[in-house]
């Protein structure tokens, strides 16, 4: 290979249009890699975020039993569960309080939508706005300044779960394909 000003070796004697329009097609094959990869998280992430708001809808309608209660028991480990501060969807418990619900339902819109596109060091700010504005509903329901409102827990929930997986994506399309 002989060295071309570009820094991409072409063959002795190969056209460089021939050289340019295969290193373009490598680079356009890597293109719809990174693609498909955010395309892929979208949809996971899309996922995630609905099924805790599936799985009570789907025990209130079908006889899952011991499945339906295991698929509940998936997010123990991420949620207080506090009966108080859930909702129940056709009379079945949510598997999560209602803020953890909004932020899984965030992820789930953020996944979907993706809009603004902004940059990271845009979603930073928004990030610690978003996780300030949860952390002061937290504080002032918890030091009984007013008591469990379940729009507030689910608002400042979907907003930072928004913003998550928003910032998650931006982060994603920015990584060399």
């Amino acid at each position: 290979m002989v060295a071309c000003p570009s820094g991409r070796g072409r063959l002795a004697g190969e056209p460089a249009a021939a050289a340019d329009r295969a290193s373009d097609a490598a680079r356009g094959g890597s293109r719809q890699t990174g693609a498909s990869l955010r395309w892929a998280a979208r949809g996971a992430l899309a996922l995630l975020g609905a099924l805790p708001w599936c799985i009570p809808l789907a025990r209130s309608r079908l006889p899952l039993g011991e499945l339906g209660a295991a698929l509940d028991l998936v997010f123990a480990p991420m949620c207080h569960r506090m009966p108080g501060r859930s909702i129940a969807l056709e009379g079945v418990m949510m598997p999560l309080c209602s803020r953890c619900a909004g932020i899984f339902a965030g992820v789930a819109v953020g996944a979907a939508i993706a809009r603004p596109r902004l940059p990271m060091a845009a979603w930073r700010p928004i990030l610690v706005a978003a996780g300030a504005l949860m952390a002061v509903d937290a504080a002032t329901q918890d030091l009984g300044l007013h008591p469990v409102w379940h729009p507030t827990r689910l608002a400042t929930g979907v907003a930072f779960g928004y913003a998550v997986a928003a910032a998650f994506l931006a982060q994603l399309a920015r990584r060399p394909g």
